[in-house]
Formats: C-alpha cells, sequence, structure tokens
C-alpha cells in the first residue's frame, strides 16, 4: 500500500470533501464497507462520517476494527485509520481522536504556548494556545472543517522528517498538516498520525498482538489483575498471566500498600474495553480457582498485563514455570522500580506490600519453643509483616509454593522454614532470592499439603520469626 495517494486522487476526494453537507448518503450505508488492502470494514456512523467527510483522502484505510476503548477515561467505540482515529461519542456524534497531541507526547514535544501578538500578514492567531495558522494551511484549516475537524494549533511551521524526506509540517489537536510542493505549490495532506501513534504505542513495549485471537468485553473488574469477561456471550473470569497486584479485595487479607490504586488504574485501563485474550501454552489453562490464565490485549496494540507492570500498579510474577513473556515483563519491572513508578516510589510503597506494619514479634525458636511445635501451630492472618518475603501463591495439587522477595535487598533463604499447617510439615525452600524475584519450589515427591481439606502456609526466618502467611 502507496504512503502517498496519486495527485488526481487527492484533488477528486478534496473536492468531495469541500462540498461535504451536498454529499448523499450511500444506499448501503447500514452495511460493511471492505477493505482487502488492510483487511478490515466500516460500518454504521463510522462508515456514515468516513464517507461523507472525504474517504480515502482525508482519514486512510481503516487499520483496525470498530471495538470499545477508554479514551481520556471514558468508554466508547473507536475505530483506528490511516490518518485519523473516529470515535462514537454517547450522544451518538462520530468526532475526530486528539492524535496530534497524543503524538507530540510520544516524540517527547508536548505542545508549548506559542508567543501570541498580532497576527503575521496571510495568517491568523489563535489566542488559546498562542499560535499561529499562516498561508495555504490556513485556507486548508478553513475549508475543510476547521476547528471541529482539526482543533487548535499545537505549534507554528517547522521542518519534520517525514519518510526519510523533509517537510514543512504544523501540529494540529487532531492533526499533522504537510505541505508537500513535489505534488502542487500549495498541496496540503494530512499525516498518517492514526498509523504512526497505533505504532509508537506497540514499540514502547516492543510486544506484538498475535493474529486471530478471540475477542472479548470486560464486563466487570475485580482487582488490579483479575477482570470478568464476556466471551462468545458467556462471562469467564479471567486472571492476568505474569502479573500481581496488591491485594485490594481479598477478605482474607489487608488492603496493601497500592492495592486499591492496582485496581483503580486496571479499571481505566480495561472497563468496558474490548480485548483479544491470548493463552501460553507454557501455562494452565485455568487456575486452581478456576479462572482463565490470558493476556489481554487492547484494540490499539498494548497489552494491559505488560502496561500495569511498566506504569508500575503490578509485580512481575513468575508462577510455577516460565512463561511466553517473562523476559520483556521483567525488563518493565526493572525500569519501573529504577524510575520508582507507582507501587516502587519511595512516596508510597518503596516495593513493598505493607511498608508501615508493625514489627513481626519474635517468635521461638523453630521446634522446641513453647507454642511452636514443629509446624503445628496456626499463627493466623493479619500477624505476619508480609516482609520481606511473601508467599505469592500454593499449589497444594502440584506441591509447589512461590514466594517473592519484596524487599530491595537479596534474601538468603537458608535455614528458613516452609510450614504446611494441617499436615505440621516442611516445604523444602532454599537459595538466595534476588531483590524482586518471585520463584517456584517444588515439593519432595511424598505429599505435604492436603488437598480436600484447609491447609494454611506460614513461612518463617533463620530466626524462627513468622515472615509470611498463607490463610488458604
Amino acid at each position: 500500500m502507496s504512503r502517498r495517494l496519486a495527485p488526481v486522487l487527492l484533488v477528486v476526494a478534496l473536492t468531495i470533501l469541500g462540498a461535504a453537507s451536498c454529499t448523499v448518503a450511500h444506499s448501503a450505508q447500514r452495511g460493511e464497507r471492505c477493505f482487502p488492502e488492510t483487511g478490515f470494514c466500516i460500518t454504521g456512523p463510522i462508515r456514515t462520517y468516513w464517507e461523507r467527510n472525504g474517504g480515502l483522502a482525508v482519514f486512510g484505510f481503516p487499520i483496525t476494527a470498530q471495538a470499545q476503548e477508554r479514551v481520556e477515561g471514558r468508554s466508547l467505540q473507536v475505530q483506528w485509520f490511516e490518518r485519523d482515529r473516529l470515535e462514537i461519542q454517547p450522544d451518538g456524534r462520530v468526532t475526530a481522536g486528539r492524535l496530534g497531541a497524543e503524538r507530540l507526547e510520544q516524540l517527547g514535544t508536548p505542545w508549548q504556548p506559542g508567543p501570541g501578538g498580532a497576527a503575521r500578514p496571510g495568517c491568523a492567531v489563535f489566542p488559546e494556545t498562542g499560535h499561529q495558522v499562516c498561508g495555504a494551511f490556513l485556507r486548508f484549516w478553513r475549508a475543510n472543517g476547521g476547528l471541529e475537524r482539526f482543533g487548535l494549533p499545537l505549534t507554528g511551521e517547522f521542518t519534520a522528517e517525514v519518510e526519510g524526506r523533509p517537510f514543512t509540517v504544523q501540529y494540529f489537536e487532531r492533526r499533522r498538516f504537510e505541505l508537500h510542493p513535489e505534488i502542487g505549490p500549495n498541496t496540503v495532506l494530512l499525516g498518517l498520525l492514526g498509523r504512526e501513534v497505533l505504532q509508537a504505542r506497540g514499540a514502547t513495549s516492543g510486544l506484538t498482538r498475535p493474529e486471530g485471537l478471540p475477542a472479548g468485553q470486560v464486563v466487570n473488574v475485580v482487582d488490579g489483575d483479575t477482570v470478568d469477561v464476556r466471551i462468545n456471550g458467556q462471562v469467564e473470569r479471567v486472571r492476568l498471566i505474569g502479573i500481581d497486584t496488591p491485594e485490594s479485595v481479598d477478605p482474607r487479607q489487608q488492603v496493601e500498600c497500592f492495592g486499591r490504586e492496582a485496581a483503580a488504574r486496571a479499571s481505566e485501563l480495561l472497563a468496558g474495553q474490548t480485548v483479544f485474550l491470548e493463552a501460553d501454552s507454557s501455562q494452565a489453562d485455568r487456575d486452581r480457582f478456576g479462572r482463565l490464565l490470558r493476556y489481554l490485549w487492547l484494540p490499539d496494540g498494548r497489552m494491559a498485563n505488560y502496561e500495569l507492570i511498566d506504569q508500575g500498579y503490578a509485580f512481575e510474577y513468575t508462577f510455577a514455570a516460565p512463561y511466553r513473556y517473562q523476559a520483556p515483563f521483567k525488563a518493565a519491572e526493572a525500569r519501573a522500580r529504577a524510575e520508582g513508578r507507582g507501587l516502587w516510589s519511595l512516596a508510597t510503597c518503596n516495593g513493598q506490600r505493607n511498608p508501615e506494619a508493625p514489627p513481626a514479634p519474635t517468635n521461638p525458636p523453630l521446634g522446641g519453643g513453647p507454642g511452636f511445635r514443629s509446624c503445628a501451630d496456626d499463627p493466623g492472618p493479619g500477624v505476619a509483616p508480609e516482609t520481606p518475603v511473601r508467599i505469592i501463591a500454593i499449589d497444594k495439587r502440584a506441591e509447589t509454593v512461590t514466594l517473592r522477595n519484596v524487599s530491595d535487598t537479596a534474601v538468603d533463604l537458608t535455614g528458613w522454614r516452609m510450614c504446611s499447617i494441617k499436615g505440621g510439615q516442611e516445604h523444602p525452600i532454599g537459595g538466595v532470592l534476588a531483590p524482586g524475584e518471585t520463584r517456584a519450589f517444588p515439593g519432595p515427591e511424598a505429599n505435604i499439603w492436603n488437598n480436600s481439606e484447609r491447609d494454611p502456609g506460614a513461612l518463617y526466618d533463620a530466626q524462627g520469626r513468622l515472615v509470611s502467611y498463607w490463610g488458604d
């Protein structure tokens, strides 16, 4: 597919755009119109808007399907095109997205107020932003929709490289104007901001969404790492692979540091959203609670699992076996920790679940002091400090215990004890946990954990002090 349209097609299309108010709706307006060039179709209000307001020359080909997305805090039906993102507002109106502003942010050059002052000859000044629009750009802006279609100017004219060649450009809230003298002395084209913004979002993580994934809609956000998704008319509870967010809803545990913030961010990212669900053959299809284990991809190409880690709302979490995206997830956590984002900030949690918890009471040494009796006692919830190591999971059927170092220093597990309370037995652990590391410890051939009855777990350090508790 060529980057630029032929001049004849451009002139015809812009002529149609100039006469948009006189255009008659297509007789098959409610049906689909599909484009083999990209494999996507348009329909309904978005098709109507696309065809009445310039079509291919103005918007380009569709590059996603229409889907539910979160846009500036609202859940809307949207569809991405090469040059734009069209959004169906709650009142049914179709509007263009603010991609000019977003692209400037992505480039690290967010818009700044211009000098203002009196308009130069052949120009118009916009006091709201302090920038002027002049010459061919001003004529195009006025002739093709003005404020409603393009928004306010966010920059003045400047020279920028577009696909390896220098062009005079100017950014507006919703679009980028480009002057193309190779076509004509005053020919203005609209930049491919839809494609650029989506590509930049995907490039941030280095992850690419596989083709052909089943789609669903998020109908409920349980907490930061668990959501309910309607798939083919049936609602499934889904646990996000590779992440663990601070606890916010488990009645057996106190609300952990940044738990509410993580749940709120997950809701902002996912509530009402169309998602694409990816399974991982290295992991089980469901966890022991019957939840589907999946990666959730957003329509804009980002993966929610990765985004929550990268933004500092979740820990990387490896359960039992390495998973497909373990390396980029670990790298994202390392960046978030190094930059002090979210739960890694010194002003919030410093990477700990309960940073202000009181020190743990000193217990007698293992195996002989009164009240301990070699793993037989159940200390109960709310007593352990859950630091510097926390029990993340106990898979009683697989006989594995997963621990995480939630501190910023390495922890030597030599002499530590992992207790199965029901049977009064010890689960083997050992080695050194690096800061932030999560590791699964397999059990021996003999059974330790009781699969048919409640069997809490307790972790004690080498001095016999209770460190973490799993309520089962």
